[in-house]
């Protein structure tokens, strides 16, 4: 009798192969993931520098304060009303604001400004914040 087919045992070993790999490849899955999303923040904060800098050069001063800088606070609108370049898309895990005239170092600066970025609540990069400033200090 020659008999063709799948044994319980071989399949049980198949099914403990698949959720090894799976245990391996789903944190490192989730972990890129909040890399993509840090490397979104970083990439609009280097724009606000940007876009700063430029407004700086054209009136001669920077941006007033633009937002509250908390987490969850939705402040596109108020920094696109003054810096329409800023466009950072939508669906943002991070929320945006600018500073002015603030302190490095225990020093004032003025003038000076330090956009921000918090990570808002319930997504994978809850607790982040990230900072620049006029002299290009970061914290990322």
């Amino acid at each position: 009798m020659n008999k063709k087919g799948v044994t319980l045992i071989e399949l049980l070993i198949v099914l403990a192969i698949i959720g090894f790999l799976a245990a391996i490849a789903v944190p490192a899955y989730i972990g890129q993931q909040k890399k993509a999303t840090r490397s979104e923040a970083y990439s609009n904060l280097e724009n606000l520098r940007l876009l700063e800098e430029q407004f700086f050069a054209e009136n001669g001063q920077y941006t007033g304060n633009l937002g509250t800088c908390n987490p969850d606070n939705d402040n596109i609108a108020a920094i696109q009303a003054v810096i329409p370049g800023f466009r950072p898309g939508t669906g943002l895990s991070f929320s945006y604001c600018i500073e002015q005239n603030i302190n490095i170092n225990g020093v004032a600066q003025t003038p000076c400004f330090r956009a921000s970025a918090f990570g808002n609540n319930g997504t994978r990069v809850t607790g982040d914040t990230f900072r620049i400033d006029c002299n290009n200090n970061r914290n990322f």
